[in-house]
């Protein structure tokens, strides 16, 4: 699949619907798992600043640009992202697939009624899918959840951690499940579970949502901030040429 890279990270220059079936065709019916990661300028800002989260990052299979900062950053670099392609749309086609393919699938994050209400929600609208298991995400023993979705033998591993927990413990633990295609999905389970509502549909084409969560979440503008540190740190090393992410490295899975 095609990538670009910018600032040192190669994101999946595609659509959502290309990417899918790529993902489909070559992965999920082949049995062959993947690490997709879903990166947004929070995300990559935080990659600067710590290099072994650079290092999880970078061991991703596939990096979405999941932030539509990360698209203009691309335009800005002369190395242009075809479009956004977001986190919570791959999990609800992801869904769709394992209902079609009636695929196995392990659930971990979000508080408890939020988890009960997605699995709930998942068991009414996608009858076909094997629920192997679930789990909040305030478990403290993350290896013992890790264990759980082993002995599950899931084919799609669904993490909503909030980053970098969740790239972190599919770094770390994917070899307990390598057949499975896991993907981190920040605050997805929020969303799907309706106790978050996501933007109009109006403002997702037209690429606002960002303005819709600080509207509806004005707590968010501190996070907000990394956007303009993000772009900054982007720009000053396209004009100065000093890098300040490190060289990724291949593998850094622990061992249980």
């Amino acid at each position: 699949m095609q990538t670009e890279t910018i600032h040192h990270i190669s994101y999946v220059n595609s659509d959502l619907t290309s990417f899918m079936n790529h993902l489909e065709q070559h992965y999920i019916d082949q049995e062959i798992g993947a690490f997709i990661s879903t990166v947004n300028p929070e995300i990559g800002y935080a990659a600067i600043k710590d290099r072994d989260y650079f290092n999880v990052l970078s061991s991703s299979n596939f990096i979405l640009p999941d932030g539509i900062g990360v698209v203009m950053m691309s335009r800005l670099t002369n190395s242009r992202l075809h479009s956004r392609i977001a986190g919570f749309d791959v999990f609800k086609e992801l869904l769709g697939i394992a209902n079609k393919k009636k695929k196995r699938i392990f659930l971990y994050g979000a508080k408890k009624n939020v988890i009960e209400n997605v699995v709930s929600k998942i068991s009414s609208e996608y009858p076909n899918i094997q629920i192997t298991g679930y789990s909040d995400g305030y478990v403290q023993d993350r290896a013992k959840v890790a264990k759980q979705i082993a002995n599950a033998k899931p084919d799609m591993v669904f993490v909503a951690l909030g980053y970098p927990h969740q790239e972190n413990f599919i770094h770390n633990y994917r070899h307990l499940f390598p057949q499975a295609v896991s993907i981190g999905l920040g605050g997805s389970f929020d969303v799907f579970s309706g106790n978050v509502k996501r933007a109009p549909s109006w403002m997702i084409r037209l690429n606002l949502e960002w303005l819709y969560r600080l509207v509806t979440n004005p707590w968010r503008w501190k996070r907000m901030l990394s956007i303009p540190k993000y772009a900054l740190a982007v720009l000053k090393e396209e004009k100065t040429g000093k890098t300040f992410y490190p060289k990724p490295e291949k593998d850094h899975t622990k061992q249980l």
